[in-house]
């Protein structure tokens, strides 16, 4: 591991700490340590001389995916796609990545700049990020197995729970609970397009909360499109959303 200290020590971490602390939570002796600072290292705090965890989170993401629709494919014979696949949204959510992010204590292994440091807690999606990152550095240091073992055990107490039978969605409620903990309100709910026959229609409902727009879903009924909406909202940085400056705009739901 010389060369790896060597590594971690130039670009300003503790040697006989972080890596240490870190490989030992991640469960595996990393050959390459710039993997690893890469994982690390936000975009905030990247600039131009080095690599950011941007990349390894787009891998981390499919890696995930592919481990946990493959757990659920064979711990749940007997659902059906849909229930799988809703299963696999409850799992690897951002928000439910960025709890177990908190729970693992990335924050204090993650180079970001001073602005996101003095930010208590860091959002969701940064920590979520940086939870993919690591599952990415991971599989491309040590193969699948190492990746795999990470992810069925920080994410083993969620699949569990699954286990004992998948939970139907009410993320109207969950949204609403939120919203009205923040302070922001309630959710409101207006259909954007309708499609398709009378005896096929489709709708296409946005949420919104304090006049922005968070989430959008297609469903047969309002209802239905209501939750897939909310759905998605849940799954965003939605509170990071309403903290934006009034200069940076959301996107505009497509």
């Amino acid at each position: 591991m010389k060369n790896a200290e060597t590594n971690f020590e130039r670009h300003g971490f503790t040697v006989d700490e972080t890596p240490a602390q870190l490989q030992e939570l991640l469960g595996h002796t990393f050959a390459d340590a710039d993997l690893l600072e890469e994982a690390l290292t936000h975009a905030s705090a990247g600039g131009r001389e080095r690599f950011t965890n941007e990349r390894l989170e787009f891998l981390g993401d499919a890696v995930l995916d592919l481990v946990i629709s493959d757990h659920l494919f064979e711990a749940l014979p007997d659902a059906h796609e849909g229930d799988m696949t809703h299963a696999r949204s409850l799992v690897v959510s951002r928000r439910a990545l960025a709890r177990v992010g908190r729970a693992l204590g990335l924050e204090k292994h993650l180079r970001v700049d001073e602005g996101i440091q003095q930010r208590e807690p860091y959002p969701v999606s940064i920590l979520a990020g940086v939870y993919e990152a690591l599952v990415a550095a991971l599989y491309l240091d040590g193969g699948m197995a190492p990746a795999r073992d990470f992810i069925l055990r920080t994410l083993g107490p969620d699949l569990e729970r699954l286990g004992a039978g998948i939970p139907q969605p009410n993320s109207k409620s969950r949204l609403q609970e939120e919203a009205q903990a923040d302070g922001h309100g309630i959710p409101v709910y207006r259909v954007v397009r309708t499609e398709g026959p009378d005896h096929e229609r489709r709708f296409l409902v946005a949420v919104s909360i304090g006049g922005r727009d968070l989430g959008e879903g297609w469903g047969r009924t309002k209802k239905e499109a209501e939750q897939n909406a909310a759905r998605q909202a849940l799954d965003s940085d939605w509170p990071a959303a309403m903290g934006r400056d009034e200069d940076q705009p959301p996107e505009p739901l497509q």
